[in-house]
């Protein structure tokens, strides 16, 4: 089955592989305590990584595992004021989406904040350097930015700027019909340089993704895309820069500094 993993290298077969997954990041990776509960995070030198929400019940002790959401560790650091949370849209009590505005602008995003409740002074309209990528959840390449306006007949949307699809899209489960709300994102934007990344296992590969470089209006922003959305492509031409991709996808922010940024940096 095709999950959101395999953009980070993980090809995930099954409901099974997921708990497996789930299993492999709280006995491996790093935990952060929160008052009600953990985050599990796994970090790959590829830039693949892991986090999954954990609730604790402190009556029987017990750990259950809320979400796993993939993250890509990219070198896009770009300083943002948290603005507001959208706390009625959780997926469960650990998981934190914002928007994030840039200092001094009026542009924002929106983004899952990674660990957001281990962090003990993270407080709205303070200003933050943020670790950014996005995840897709669709991908397509044109080759220059006249192809993607002339095939999709778009005309307006601003090269690079990260547009919320209509906040929130709607999503329908096929197999259970029960609708549940994702944050997304819309950019389309020119490929600054692209090259192909290996999840290593005992000295051999275990997953392939492709990381590309995408020049927006807030800056450089990492992505990174499974095999099976670029392996009908010319990589070369794709890792080379001057493409336009247009992705549908969730941006991840990760905070990089434990304090507030000084107001002097």
């Amino acid at each position: 089955m095709a999950t959101v993993f395999e953009n980070i290298g993980f090809n995930i077969e099954d409901e099974d592989g997921a708990y497996r997954l789930a299993d492999f990041v709280l006995n491996s990776g790093s935990i952060l305590p929160t008052e009600n509960g953990a985050y599990a995070c796994w970090s790959d030198r590829s830039g693949a990584e892991i986090w999954e929400r954990l609730a604790l019940d402190h009556e029987t002790k017990s750990v259950s595992l809320l979400n796993i959401d993939p993250h890509f560790n990219g070198s896009t650091v770009w300083r943002l004021e948290l603005s507001r949370e959208f706390s009625a849209e959780r997926d469960d009590m650990l998981d934190f989406k914002a928007l994030l505005k840039k200092p001094d602008s009026e542009q924002s995003l929106c983004a899952r904040v990674m660990g957001a409740y281990a962090i003990s002074d993270f407080t709205a309209n303070a200003e933050y350097d943020f670790q950014v990528s996005m995840i897709p959840h669709s991908i397509a390449f044109f080759e220059n930015e006249l192809e993607m306006r002339k095939t999709l007949s778009d005309d307006t949307t601003a090269l690079g700027a990260l547009a919320p699809v209509g906040m929130y899209m709607r999503m329908l489960s096929a197999e259970d019909e029960v609708p549940t709300d994702i944050l997304m994102t819309r950019v389309c934007a020119e490929i600054v340089t692209g090259d192909v990344r290996f999840m290593i296992a005992d000295k051999t590969p275990v997953g392939e993704f492709l990381h590309l470089v995408l020049n927006t209006q807030f800056g450089e922003l990492d992505i990174a895309v499974s095999q099976n959305q670029y392996e009908t492509k010319n990589l070369p031409k794709l890792c080379e820069g001057g493409m336009v991709a247009v992705v549908n996808g969730i941006i991840s922010a990760k905070l990089i500094k434990r304090e507030k940024a000084s107001a002097n940096d």
